[in-house]
């Protein structure tokens, strides 16, 4: 009976603060500044039919410039949403002009909802 008394009054709580205390920090993302090289995506048709691609150039090329979002595909398989910086757009609308083609860029990564999304600092061709 004291055990059992015990356990309600100690281990109880402390559990409760270690899940309170845990679930918050599963939920914060930190950013990180990255530089990745993979295709430059038309994340609308590579979600509905993982079209990329040189074959996909053109598609793509109308899609991205017609607003749909732009993603990038990395050599290990990895798809990440790109961002526009509100304060700095240029390196967003120069990596418009590159649909299909492998591209580098650095930005600040986030994960919101299991989603990595990067806000893009600066884009080149790869070398």
């Amino acid at each position: 009976m004291r055990s059992t008394k015990f356990f309600f009054t100690l281990f109880i709580p402390l559990l409760a603060i270690f899940f309170f205390s845990y679930l918050p920090a599963q939920q914060k993302t930190e950013a990180k500044k990255v530089t990745l090289k993979g295709e430059c995506l038309d994340l609308a048709c590579y979600i509905a039919g993982e079209k990329k691609g040189a074959e996909h150039k053109k598609c793509a090329d109308m899609c991205i410039k017609g607003g749909a979002p732009i993603g990038i595909l990395t050599e290990d398989g990895k798809v990440y949403l790109i961002v526009e910086n509100h304060s700095k757009p240029e390196p967003y609308e120069k990596l418009k002009n590159y649909a299909a083609e492998k591209v580098t860029i650095t930005g600040v990564l986030y994960q919101r909802g299991g989603l990595p999304g990067i806000v893009i600092e600066s884009v080149e061709l790869a070398k």
